[in-house]
């Protein structure tokens, strides 16, 4: 027995020697393999399942990825100690752009450059760095030329058409690596616009003001020149927490609001895109009790816009920013006129498009809009059937034949299926005014002129149902038709003052971008934030904060957590390896 025990022993131990020893040989095995070995598995990994987990994050381009290392022979590419430096600090720099470096694998780098440093890496860790490297500088070259945030995800009438960066993404990778230097070529990337530059700082600025916000401020009325109290105190402190006052007051001089206190308002009022009166009402608390980070936040979004538009603008062109209410004349890259405007409603938001001004007409009709035919005009006539010549509005057919109002069954008209059309003669009370530009597209869309004149001095000005009233119409007319030999300014008057109705084309046609922004630079390089009148920042804040793409786990990937709706709305066009 004890012989049959002593056999069984030493058997059982024989197996345990076996069973270690082949595991020995199999981790030898695996660390034997070299660095382009892990590589070229790697990529048969990604190329099979669409995704390789990589330290803990994703690398999922199938197919620039593979490409790169398999035009290299599977050979790493960031060997050189300098130039993984150079690309660590590119995406520690993206945060300046309002991005977020943990996008471009920030934290899994840096845990693998420390086992470097520390001589406790492996071949596969180095295979891993070389990958997230790679990736990196793909996603981030990427999300500075044309953002992280889809715009045609957010918004399906999207007509912003970039140039390709270029139509071989592998060969862009290979390109800025053996060029030894990451930094000149990221920089190409983003908008060399002063726009971008000056958001850039100011994003710097806002993020010192972040590390310690100022406190919340309520009064219990409104604060304006020659009052005395607590209260202006605090409102004191709250302007200095931000700059809007540098001199320090003694404590018996601190609680008057006086005449530089008021300045100081009214230059806060200006940069926040209030009504400037100098009076601490309701509006400005709001304004007062918005933290800084809050301010970061507006400044990283219009960064991302600005990735989406600001590159290769034409020589000449014309900018209307809905949310700020103003258009813009640029010429060779300087802004050399503007103007106040109206934009449409919430409800009857003005698009974000680009198109081309073609031609204008003088004395226009105002043919009514299906959906004021239907919601307003209609409704309008049933129940006042003088509407039509208190508002010098006439029907005609679609050959312009005139119908006359009292031929028609008013009862009986469904306001949907109107059979003709209503349009309102040129005139004082025309709703286009004496002047209108014309550059078609699909959402009907022009700037004219407008008889509400008024409403121009109005701070916010969204009411119209669209279209884009312009305060100045002459001046406009006057810089569109500069330089044609055949019209000029005092023509224009001559036909206005005719009463006739003149379609005029454009010998040099201009291009009009019809844009959204939130935070504006001002002409002294400071910067404005608006009111978002339409409700878009949020998106695109969501869709910047939300991780670019799952983590791993254990041989799963993990569902991020970001809504359905911004899921969509991140831009991955390079995970599916689109040209860059």
């Amino acid at each position: 027995m004890k012989r049959q025990e002593s056999d069984g022993s030493r058997a059982f131990m024989a197996l345990v020697l076996i069973v270690s020893l082949s595991y020995t040989s199999f981790a030898l095995a695996q660390e034997t393999l070299s660095v382009s070995e892990y590589i070229l598995k790697r990529c048969q990994y990604l190329q099979q399942f669409k995704k390789v987990p990589v330290c803990s994050t994703c690398v999922a381009s199938e197919i620039t990825i593979p490409r790169f290392y398999m035009d290299r022979g599977y050979q790493p590419a960031w060997q050189d100690k300098n130039l993984r430096g150079q690309m660590i600090k590119a995406i520690s720099d993206s945060y300046t752009h309002g991005l977020n470096p943990k996008d471009y694998h920030q934290q899994e780098i840096n845990k693998l450059v420390a086992k470097i440093q520390q001589g406790t890496y492996t071949s596969s860790d180095m295979a891993d760095l070389d990958m997230l490297l790679t990736d990196g500088l793909l996603r981030l070259s990427f999300h500075l030329f044309y953002g992280k945030v889809s715009p045609e995800s957010l918004d399906p009438d999207w007509n912003f058409k970039r140039e390709i960066l270029d139509k071989d993404p592998a060969r862009y990778l290979e390109r800025v690596i053996s060029s030894g230097n990451i930094k000149a070529n990221i920089d190409k990337l983003w908008p060399h616009q002063p726009y971008y530059q000056v958001l850039r700082l100011w994003l710097k600025r806002y993020r010192e003001l972040a590390k310690h916000p100022w406190p919340l401020v309520f009064f219990k009325k409104s604060l304006k020149v020659g009052m005395r109290g607590p209260d202006i105190s605090l409102l004191r402190k709250r302007l200095a927490a931000e700059g809007y006052i540098k001199k320090q007051f003694p404590t018996e001089e601190a609680g008057l609001f006086d005449k530089e206190l008021e300045d100081a308002v009214k230059d806060f009022q200006l940069h926040h895109g209030l009504y400037v009166d100098g009076i601490v009402g309701k509006n400005t608390v709001l304004a007062l009790n918005l933290p800084p980070s809050f301010k970061v936040n507006k400044i990283r979004v219009n960064l991302e816009r600005a990735r989406w538009v600001l590159h290769d603008l034409p020589e000449r062109f014309l900018l209307v920013n809905i949310a700020g209410f103003r258009l813009f004349y640029f010429e060779n890259g300087e802004k050399k006129w503007s103007c106040k405007v109206m934009v449409g409603k919430p409800f009857w938001k003005t698009p974000v498009f680009k198109a081309t001004m073609e031609y204008v007409v003088v004395n226009p009709y105002w043919v009514v809009p299906p959906g004021i035919l239907e919601k307003e005009v209609i409704p309008k006539i049933k129940r006042d059937p003088s509407y039509l010549s208190k508002n010098d509005m006439e029907i005609v057919d679609a050959k312009g034949r005139w119908i006359n109002p009292r031929s028609i069954n008013w009862r009986k008209i469904n306001p949907s299926r109107f059979p003709y059309i209503i349009r309102q003669r040129p005139g004082p009370k025309n709703a286009l005014g004496r002047i209108k530009f014309i550059f078609p597209n699909k959402h009907f869309v022009f700037l004219h002129d407008t008889p509400a004149k008024s409403l121009f001095s109005r701070n916010m000005r969204a009411f119209s149902h669209g279209c884009i009233r312009v305060e100045k119409p002459l001046e406009l007319a006057r810089i569109i038709f500069k330089g044609s030999k055949r019209w000029n300014l005092e023509k224009i008057k001559e036909i206005i003052s005719s009463g006739k109705n003149k379609i005029i084309h454009l010998e040099n046609r201009i291009p009009i971008l019809i844009l959204y922004w939130t935070v504006v630079r001002n002409d002294d390089d400071t910067i404005t934030f608006l009111p978002d009148i339409y409700s878009r920042d949020k998106k695109i804040l969501i869709g910047l904060d939300t991780p670019l793409r799952v983590a791993f786990g254990p041989m799963e990937e993990k569902e991020a957590s970001a809504p359905k709706l911004i899921k969509t709305a991140i831009s991955s066009s390079f995970l599916q390896d689109t040209a860059l």
